[in-house]
């Protein structure tokens, strides 16, 4: 999931530069080292505030939802909140101890005075504000003025263990800077007398800058930010799309496994703009949406291939959890595999309003359906035409040592989740379309009392349902696949460890309001959704004495699937009463607070207080309902 410059470069970078010590100035006289001294001062000084003004940039958006919050609310945020408030506070008066006017070199954005701390701190001003780049890379402002995702790791930037984690990360830059100018400002060395004013300024800001340090630390030791936080932190990497490669018949399984990593990456990066051009694009095609099912079937074929043989060599080498593990993951697989082939023949149903043309994502997913087929198949020329009647790769070939697994299942995790935001894009996709009246029938193919005179009519919302339906299976079959697959990631710290960590921050409540995201109804890798209490169907099983950890999450997605169906009907049914009642007065939204800021500070202050609700309660963000005719 990570390729290229990560952010964790850009903060070692930045942290290393903060790390030089303070050299000592001994000149011969006493009035030159005066004077030395002094300009280091100065100097240290000036770009000191460099360095702030981009840590403030920092905290800007770190505490952007909670930016209109009074004295009296600031105690009702939880401890994290709270310590980014003050993180913030204590870094602007900081900036207003420093002298004004004395902005460094990196707050001119010109040359850097020479000397040590000009280098320095210019270097760790410029790592930071590198690093800050590249984590907006992945969003933007939408046409509205909201936020808009421009890439999958988005809605990780913006969750709650990663903000943690940054808080903390600038809590660093900044003990560490105060330390050195702390160093410097100590007494005993001679200064000018112009310098003593700065001096003084400098060392007032230093000590700001540990009350900032000190606020984060107080917040760590209560909710401390984890090594797996920080680690998801740092493997951001910059929103750039991997190059398109396809395998000419040399690679090695190692090759091959990474092939299929970029490749996978590069299918997600093409499946995040789909849901937004799905009303105009003339890439949302029958025949793009038919190849895509079909190709998203023969690579769950192949993953399913792969997981039997990867649970044949563990049974080799006595591994019997590991076999079982894997033998679940290739069952779930299996399913999946069933699920698209259904969601390919719905296009048997209907068709769009465009045809004959292959999208991006489209032909990339066929690349995907190439690289796991050759990783699958013994025949280094495997083509999609060939099928699958061809001999699979033997399981000794496929890992030759228990070092080889995690590769090969970091290659499988990246397939498995491809296919589950593929299959969640499509979906959402598909209903755009047929809002925009572009998923059309044969006329032919509808009743004889309809009168239509034109060779094909819009699609009946009965059709529109089954296609619908058929992806949601996908969905919900190949999320089961990604969860069981990803448990085996992190037991095996395969590479894509990172990928399971990065799902379980975005749902783990701290993300992107859903409706603002694309995949907001995909499961986390690595864990399933979890209720209160079981449905009939997960009920069932454990009455039959099921305690498959597999098929219990499926259960529990099928119950949820139910769930999320009754809700959708009663959604509609309630917006059709809507249409036809009396409008109601419109509460008055605040208009001091964005819905972004609203469902941030939603998700920042705790549960249960009566007064929190006040600051807590969206103003501006709802649900949308589905348009769904009765049947």
């Amino acid at each position: 999931m990570t390729s290229g410059a990560t952010f964790g470069d850009c903060a070692d970078a930045a942290s290393m530069h903060l790390e030089h010590d303070v050299p000592s100035t001994k000149p011969a006289g006493r009035r030159r080292g005066a004077a030395a001294r002094s300009r280091q001062i100065e100097e240290f000084a000036g770009c000191l505030r460099g360095v702030l003004e981009v840590m403030a940039r920092y905290l800007a958006e770190i505490t952007a939802p909670l930016a209109g919050a009074s004295a009296r609310d600031r105690g009702l945020v939880s401890s994290w909140a709270r310590a980014g408030i003050e993180a913030r506070d204590a870094l602007g008066c900081a900036m207003e101890s420093l002298a004004p006017g004395g902005q460094g070199t990196a707050g001119r954005g010109q040359a850097g005075v020479a000397g040590w701390s000009s280098g320095g701190l210019d270097a760790a001003a410029a790592a930071m504000r590198t690093g800050r780049d590249l984590l907006q890379t992945h969003s933007g402002t939408g046409p509205d003025g909201g936020r808009r995702d421009h890439s999958e790791w988005a809605p990780v930037v913006t969750s709650a263990p990663v903000t943690r984690a940054l808080l903390l990360e600038v809590g660093s830059w900044a003990r560490r800077a105060a330390s050195q100018g702390a160093r410097l400002t100590l007494p005993g060395g001679p200064v000018q007398r112009s310098a003593g004013e700065t001096r003084r300024r400098l060392s007032v800001a230093c000590q700001w800058l540990f009350v900032l340090d000190s606020a984060v630390q107080a917040a760590h030791r209560r909710e401390p930010v984890t090594a797996a936080d920080a680690r998801l932190l740092y493997a951001i990497p910059v929103n750039a799309v991997p190059a398109r490669s396809v395998p000419d018949g040399t690679e090695t399984v190692a090759g091959l496994c990474e092939g299929t990593v970029r490749t996978a990456g590069r299918v997600r990066h093409v499946t995040w703009l789909l849901v937004s051009q799905a009303s105009w694009s003339r890439g949302l095609t029958v025949d793009s949406l038919r190849q895509s099912a079909g190709c998203a079937t023969v690579i769950s074929h192949n993953c399913e291939i792969l997981l039997r043989g990867l649970a044949t060599r563990a049974a080799a080498h006595g591994d019997g959890p590991m076999r079982a593990g894997l033998l679940e993951s290739a069952d779930a697989a299996g399913l999946a595999r069933d699920a698209w082939l259904h969601a390919a023949r719905a296009w048997n149903l209907i068709t769009t309003d465009v045809r004959g043309t292959i999208s991006p994502t489209a032909a990339e997913t066929a690349d995907l359906a190439l690289w796991t087929g050759r990783l699958a198949y013994a025949d280094p020329g495997w083509t999609l035409e060939r099928g699958p009647s061809q001999a699979i790769r033997p399981p000794e070939a496929l890992v030759p040592g228990p070092g080889d697994l995690p590769g090969v299942v970091a290659a499988v995790h990246h397939a498995c989740e491809t296919l589950t935001q593929l299959a969640a894009a499509d979906e959402e996709q598909i209903r755009t379309a047929a809002d925009a009246s572009r998923l059309l029938v044969p006329t032919r193919s509808l009743p004889e009392k309809s009168d239509v005179p034109h060779p094909f009519a819009l699609a009946p919302r009965g059709r529109v349902d089954q296609v619908l339906l058929g992806y949601r299976d996908a969905r919900t079959a190949s999320a089961c696949a990604t969860a069981t697959v990803a448990e085996i990631a992190v037991t095996v710290g395969a590479p894509s460890e990172i990928l399971a960590s990065a799902r379980a921050a975005v749902h783990s409540g701290g993300g992107l309001p859903a409706s603002r995201r694309p995949y907001a109804a995909e499961p986390a890798a690595g864990r399933w959704p979890s209720w209160d209490v079981p449905g009939h169907v997960e009920r069932a099983l454990h009455d039959l004495g099921i305690s498959s950890p597999a098929r219990l999450r499926r259960a529990a997605a099928i119950d949820h699937a139910g769930e999320q169906l009754i809700l959708d009907s009663r959604q509609a049914a309630h917006a059709r009463r809507r249409q036809v009642a009396p409008a109601e007065p419109s509460r008055p939204a605040d208009p001091g607070r964005s819905a972004d800021a609203e469902q941030a500070a939603r998700r920042l202050i705790p549960s249960g207080n009566a007064r929190a609700a006040a600051i807590r309660r969206p103003a501006a963000f709802t649900a949308a309902a589905d348009a769904e005719a009765e049947p």
